[in-house]
């Protein structure tokens, strides 16, 4: 058990070390004088890519592009975004061009970024998808009446809930 006195140094030793190790992690930027990336989103961010399919394939069907959509998992629950309720539009052109619009839990979620690269390389893996956009629009409200019953029941179930 620390005495009265002891305490004191420690909380300091604790500050100054937690000083250093962001010190440390942010040197490259200092260094090089760049702008530290942000992790969260503070407005609309889009992500795009694009894949070749060869003339006359049809295009995907929505609930294939959903299904993949789904395969992107939140790190945080465990369970795919779509079935959290996070996929808000999902449109199909006949041209096989794929649009998506997804809301986060919270607009502070430092996975932001992440979900909506791996959901274009999900969307882009379905066939006849010749353009995957997805909008990651953290200002669109989110609550929890948006996830799907099954979905709840895993979390239930992860997490202890009755």
């Amino acid at each position: 058990m620390p005495t009265a006195r002891q305490l004191p140094i420690r909380i300091l030793v604790t500050v100054l070390l937690i000083a250093i190790g962001i010190f440390v992690m942010l040197l490259p930027y200092l260094v090089r004088r760049q702008k530290v990336p942000a992790l969260s989103l503070t407005s609309a961010t889009t992500f795009v890519d694009s894949a070749f399919v060869p003339a006359g394939t049809p295009p995907p069907e929505s609930a294939a592009a959903m299904v993949a959509i789904n395969r992107v998992i939140d790190p945080e629950v465990g369970i795919g975004i779509a079935d959290l309720g996070l996929v808000s539009a999902l449109r199909i052109d006949s041209t096989g061009n794929v649009n998506a619009t997804v809301i986060l839990t919270t607009s502070e979620c430092p996975y932001a970024r992440q979900l909506g690269v791996q959901a274009v390389e999900e969307v882009l893996k379905v066939q006849g998808v010749r353009r995957a956009e997805v909008r990651m629009d953290p200002t669109i409200p989110w609550d929890p009446s948006k996830v799907s019953p099954e979905a709840m029941e895993r979390y239930r179930r992860r997490f202890g809930y009755q």
